[in-house]
């Protein structure tokens, strides 16, 4: 199982602190619940799951080139030879 490290405002904690008590979950299990719960309901839309988790970042956070820049240097193929 893997181990995640969040930052989260105070009062963001405080509420995920109570809901977990609510529930009589350690604040770990709650999180893991809540992180099952969000993979369920985008589980037969992948795209939107994945693209509402890049909306929570800011752009230009990641530094893997784009396509455009991935292509930029590429030459074209010669022709193939035909058999």
């Amino acid at each position: 199982m893997a181990q995640v490290t969040i930052y989260v405002e105070d009062e963001a904690l405080q509420a995920a602190r109570a809901a977990a008590a609510r529930q009589q979950l350690s604040l770990s299990q709650w999180f893991a619940q809540f992180a099952a719960a969000e993979k369920r309901r985008h589980q037969s839309d992948w795209a939107t799951f994945y693209a509402e988790l890049d909306a929570l970042g800011h752009p230009g956070d990641d530094d893997f080139p784009t396509l455009e820049a991935l292509r930029a240097g590429q030459v074209p193929d010669l022709p193939r030879e035909s058999w």
